[in-house]
């Protein structure tokens, strides 16, 4: 019979154990979901949508590659026009 009251204790003592740790998972969801909404409510004052962060990022990345390569050119195009004039050592 002890035994059987041992076990049962130890159950008790996991079973709270487990409860607990699911409270305190449950806690850090709610606190990760309101996060999550306050980023979204951000990205949406400056009136971009969240579903599609990664399509506007990507059109952005490429829209900035293309504009460095432009400015690069232009650099090269100013630099050959300059050079005729510039002084050799």
């Amino acid at each position: 019979m002890e035994d059987l009251d041992k076990r049962l204790n130890d159950a008790i003592t996991v079973r709270n154990k487990l409860q607990a740790e699911s409270q305190r998972i449950a806690g850090r969801k709610e606190a990760a979901d309101k996060a999550l909404k306050e980023v979204e409510q951000e990205i949406r004052s400056k009136n971009l949508d969240p579903e599609k962060l990664e399509e506007t990022l990507a059109t952005l990345t490429e829209a900035y590659r293309q504009e460095v390569a432009s400015f690069e050119s232009m650099l090269a195009e100013a630099k050959a026009a300059l050079t005729p004039y510039m002084e050799t050592n």
